[in-house]
């Protein structure tokens, strides 16, 4: 079994891997099983990391959506963030 990243690294590996573009919801539904007992892992932690992933230009915003008062913003991987893959754990780098 592979060791568990740092959530920030896990997120940033979960984009490079998803077909489409990704929010906050997606994530906190899909890695739930593998952060649930993370401290970060609330909406607001996952928000603060996509916040900093996208401040060093490895994310970027694709579809800002205004829904019942209710902001949704969805992201994909740059190809600045999918160069700073090879820096994962070789057997996350296979995954």
């Amino acid at each position: 079994m592979a060791q568990l990243l740092p959530l920030k690294f896990r997120i940033l590996h979960y984009f490079s891997k998803a077909k489409g573009d990704v929010s906050v919801d997606d994530l906190l539904k899909d890695l739930k099983n593998e952060y649930s007992g993370d401290g970060q892992f609330t909406k607001s932690g996952v928000s603060n990391h996509l916040d900093s992933l996208r401040a060093v230009g490895m994310i970027e915003v694709t579809e800002p959506v205004l829904n019942n008062n209710e902001l949704t913003i969805k992201y994909k991987i740059t190809d600045y963030g999918t160069s700073r893959l090879a820096y994962l754990p070789q057997e996350w780098q296979s995954k």
